[in-house]
């Protein structure tokens, strides 16, 4: 079954505090790079739970969720 890009990218935002609490957003290779302005808002384990979510790294102040290849694909649903 095709991953629902545009669910992934709904989920994460909900689970991080909304798309009020995102200062910035970019990505690598994996991962998309937050900035929370409070990252006390975001579930961790919320996040993790997330079918297409493969992990969450906390590190050098950015919240990390780790997507695989497909993590453009996310980010593009994020950004509309």
């Amino acid at each position: 079954m095709a991953k629902d890009y545009t669910v992934i990218s709904r989920k994460i935002v909900e689970q991080i505090g909304g798309i009020d609490n995102i200062a910035n957003v970019t990505y690598c290779m994996t991962r998309l790079r937050f900035v929370l302005k409070d990252e006390t808002l975001a579930d961790d384990e919320a996040v993790k739970a997330i079918d297409g979510v493969m992990g969450l790294v906390k590190q050098g102040g950015q919240y990390q969720i780790i997507i695989g290849t497909d993590v453009g694909r996310v980010l593009n649903e994020i950004n509309q």
